[in-house]
């Protein structure tokens, strides 16, 4: 199967979620605190039900990306996958740092900050810098892709790249890539885009608009 075929828009409102479709289902983020249902409705609507899920990946530990997880560990058997720093920021249901990027970063990172948090969990699997999902049937791999937060991952299955908030939409223009409003380190940021499309990303899907061209990408460098 293409690998664009395989990979499944969850829209959550203001962030989406992923699911890749393997021999079993991969979740890639679980919305924000109080999605259970809309995120178990968005699943049922493409035929997967919660206990098909054999593992949740977790791109960074905000809460717009991590405030289900808790609930769908009580509802699943799925293991949870990570980096070190998300795992343990999800320990302790603490968002990682927000830095602002722009003027308007600063300006909506009280709202931001609001919905930062979310419910603690136990993460299962720490990913130091690459995983290979073959054990799930899928040729693909989980690395690490910091910059928007310490902890960022990205799952790259053929030449399609999930990268939760690692590239975004703008915000009245969100089929135009930019680089996230908030931005911890924006040399790693820099590195992190440049190893997907060094590894042969073409296409990106991010949690807030898109999906982009890798082209138009590599643009923000």
């Amino acid at each position: 199967m293409n690998p664009s075929e395989l990979i499944v828009r969850i829209p959550l409102g203001a962030t989406s979620a992923y699911v890749i479709r393997g021999p079993v289902p991969i979740l890639i983020d679980a919305g924000m605190v109080g999605q259970d249902a809309l995120l178990r409705w968005q699943l049922r609507r493409i035929g997967v039900e919660l206990p098909d899920i054999a593992l949740i990946v977790v791109t960074h530990a905000h809460g717009d990306h991590a405030g289900c997880l808790a609930r769908l560990s009580d509802m699943t058997d799925a293991a949870i996958a990570c980096s070190r720093e998300t795992m343990e920021n999800l320990r302790r249901g603490a968002a990682a740092p927000m830095k602002p990027r722009t003027v308007v970063g600063r300006a909506l990172l009280p709202l931001m900050s609001r919905f930062a948090s979310y419910p603690a969990v136990d993460a299962d699997v720490a990913v130091v810098e690459t995983m290979t999902l073959a054990p799930f049937g899928i040729d693909g791999m989980l690395l690490t892709t910091p910059g928007h937060t310490r902890g960022c991952l990205s799952v790259l299955v053929g030449d399609q790249a999930i990268v939760g908030d690692l590239v975004s939409g703008k915000l009245a223009r969100p089929r135009t890539p930019s680089a996230p409003l908030l931005l911890e380190d924006p040399d790693a940021w820099a590195r992190s885009v440049r190893l997907l499309l060094d590894r042969g990303a073409r296409r990106f899907h991010p949690a807030h608009g898109g999906p982009f061209d890798a082209d138009r990408v590599a643009k923000l460098l």
